[in-house]
């Protein structure tokens, strides 16, 4: 605990820094709490009440042409436990899936740049260096909006991290920027959770967006986004090895089809390859995600009962080697999402993980998650 308070002390002294000579400064904050159900065989109802994730920080506008983030990241510390094998008071033996359990709240660094706008295309054109957003992972995180109720495919899966260490340059497109951006970034290619950069190798981000018909009334939310990230797993080369034996490439599109604010159908499609060392031959794996949305207050404008409901949908399939035929797995989540005020969110789901090996067990949960922001 007294790691936390001075940990948060320094959070907030280093706030009043920045304030004390920036322009325009805006503190912010975010909080997920949960309740689960875990319905799984043999899970007896477990529930339990949770803290997701705590995020606090600022961001300043230092300048005409320079800004910054700060922002700090608080999780629970989990670790699970195994699973298990029991026989039930009929003589069945019934299989008790693993559990996570909790140990605490660290507080980790999450964002930490700065950008620049450079003259004479300041409107055009800035460079980001520090711990910044994957460029990609943003784009799709923000197309979801729902990261208090699940992660991104990408972000599950352990393929990219939301946020990496490096220096990228971004161009925006069209007037305002209003037709997309693209970016070109350089990364150690690491987490921001476990940031040690354990080769000597950098990873290569392109990544972009386009709303081609941002001023269409029926179209306007219409975006595509997509991304080739190439570089090396972030693990120790020995001497005889090479950098290409552990080779990493994502290839992602993704997409978000929206006809008048109403309704819309979101795509997020990712492919990636894994050198495995001499001789070996690459891993190929995959991660598909689509859901769904029902803006019922647009749908329904003259219900005000419904103004504030989104019901939703979402499918996330995983395939960690491709040529395997049972090591994959598909989450199915369904829900209604409730907005009442602004910075206000709270969603009820039901959720199901299964898997394509015979001897798992399919996972079963209910969830009320909740967004408070300020």
């Amino acid at each position: 605990m007294n790691r936390i308070v001075k940990a948060l002390v320094a959070v907030l002294v280093g706030i009043a820094a920045v304030s004390s000579f920036a322009a325009e400064t805006s503190i912010k904050g975010t909080v997920y709490a949960n309740w689960m159900l875990n319905k799984t065989t043999g899970a007896n109802n477990y529930n339990a009440f949770t803290i997701d994730r705590a995020y606090f920080g600022a961001e300043s506008k230092l300048s005409d042409y320079t800004s910054m983030r700060i922002t700090f990241d608080i999780r629970p510390e989990k670790f699970s436990s195994s699973a298990t094998t029991v026989v039930d008071n009929a003589g069945d033996t019934v299989k008790i899936p693993a559990m996570t359990a909790y140990s605490g709240y660290p507080i980790i660094l999450k964002y930490a740049y700065a950008d620049w706008k450079i003259k004479p295309v300041a409107q055009y054109l800035k460079v980001r260096l520090g711990l910044q957003p994957t460029l990609y992972a943003n784009y799709t995180e923000g197309t979801w909006g729902r990261r208090y109720i699940e992660k991104m495919i990408n972000d599950q899966q352990g393929w990219l991290s939301t946020s990496d260490l490096g220096i990228s340059a971004i161009a925006t497109l069209g007037p305002q920027g209003n037709l997309g951006e693209i970016g070109l970034s350089l990364l150690n290619g690491t987490k921001y959770s476990d940031f040690t950069d354990k080769n000597n190798q950098k990873d290569i981000n392109l990544a972009g967006k386009v709303t081609p018909f941002y001023n269409s009334g029926d179209f306007n939310q219409l975006t595509l986004f997509g991304q080739f990230y190439s570089g090396t797993q972030n693990r120790t080369i020995g001497l005889t090895e090479s950098a290409s034996d552990w080779s990493r490439q994502i290839l992602s599109i993704g997409g978000k089809l929206a006809y008048q604010k109403s309704i819309d159908v979101c795509f997020d499609l990712n492919f990636q390859t894994l050198g495995q060392g001499t001789g070996n031959a690459d891993l190929k794996q995959s991660g598909m995600s689509f859901w769904w949305n029902f803006y019922l207050g647009e749908i329904a404008p003259s219900a005000k009962a419904l103004k504030t409901l989104v019901p939703f949908a979402r499918i996330d399939i995983a395939d960690p080697n491709t040529r395997l035929a049972s090591d994959g797995n598909t989450l199915v989540i369904a829900g209604i999402e409730c907005a009442p005020t602004k910075g206000v969110r709270a969603s009820l789901d039901f959720r199901s993980k299964s898997y394509q090996a015979a001897s798992s067990t399919d996972e079963k949960y209910f969830y009320l998650n909740t967004e408070f922001k300020f």
